[in-house]
């Protein structure tokens, strides 16, 4: 009989051991050491005390893995991760994963569930509709090779000396922005793992008026904003070329960029960047 409980006290071992054979559906996910998914969960504030496991005599089948933190002023808990191994699928496991974890989180006053499914999975986006969720937001999201980015050297602007920020004003940069970011863009996330990301900015005096983060190790450009009296000067292209210098990845990833963003729509496709599906963001109330 399968039995549902937090995931205290679970070791990560287990955890990736767990992971790796529910993914091994998909190549990308299946790549990730034990120590990458462990990053992963750190960076996205995973809280194993509120995140859930489905157990079989003593073997972890299943699970929820939960960020948890503010969003949007309300404490949320963030689906990091959900998955369930091959030989127990179609059983019904992720429904209770999810049913029988509200009661717990609503008692350590969860107020909201946040989740991002992808946009050409349709059968879990009528479950989590089914299920009371509703859709906040649609994502594009580009992963491409770093050598596939075409950056025209005539649109670098060199008026604007960049500099590499180790103190970043959040309060500043957010009044750059176009859009909130998606929890795994978000400041807090950014935050928890500062000593990985370069943050470069641009500067006319001793003031940014544009700024760019990357995670060199993954390629991950999680946010890139401009003064909005300053754009349309080329310095979106010259921020990304110079945070590419600092990459040592093949892949350049920017996830999670608002659909209704035109600027940024704008941005990608003159670099030549291609969308993938990308996915919905969507939330429920606790």
């Amino acid at each position: 009989m399968v039995t549902i409980k937090p995931l205290s006290g679970i070791s990560i071992d287990k955890v990736y051991e767990a992971f790796k054979k529910a993914f091994s559906d998909y190549v990308e996910t299946l790549a990730l050491s034990r120590a990458q998914l462990q990053y992963l969960l750190e960076r996205r504030g995973n809280n194993l005390d509120l995140s859930f496991g489905a157990f079989q005599n003593g073997e972890l089948v299943g699970f929820t893995l939960n960020g948890i933190g503010p969003w949007n002023g309300r404490l949320t808990a963030y689906d990091t991760g959900t998955g369930v191994i091959k030989e127990f699928r179609q059983q019904g496991i992720a429904t209770r994963l999810f049913n029988e974890s509200l009661p717990v989180l609503r008692e350590n006053n969860i107020k909201q569930y946040l989740l991002e499914v992808i946009r050409t999975n349709g059968s879990a986006y009528k479950l989590y509709k089914k299920a009371g969720f509703k859709e906040t937001r649609q994502f594009d999201y580009y992963i491409c090779s770093r050598d596939q980015v075409v950056i025209r050297k005539g649109k670098l602007n060199h008026t604007f000396p960049l500099k590499e920020i180790e103190r970043p004003d959040w309060d500043l940069f957010s009044t750059f922005w176009d859009f909130y970011p998606s929890w795994q863009n978000s400041i807090d996330s950014i935050k928890r793992k500062l000593d990985h990301f370069k943050i470069l900015g641009a500067f006319e005096g001793n003031d940014p008026v544009g700024y760019g983060i990357i995670e060199p190790a993954s390629g991950d450009i999680p946010q890139l904003g401009i003064d909005p009296g300053y754009r349309r000067k080329g310095l979106a292209t010259t921020l990304l070329h110079r945070l590419l210098g600092y990459c040592v990845s093949d892949q350049i990833k920017m996830i999670n960029a608002c659909v209704s963003c035109d600027p940024l729509r704008e941005f990608a496709r003159s670099l030549k960047l291609i969308p993938g599906p990308g996915q919905y963001e969507m939330l429920k109330k606790l």
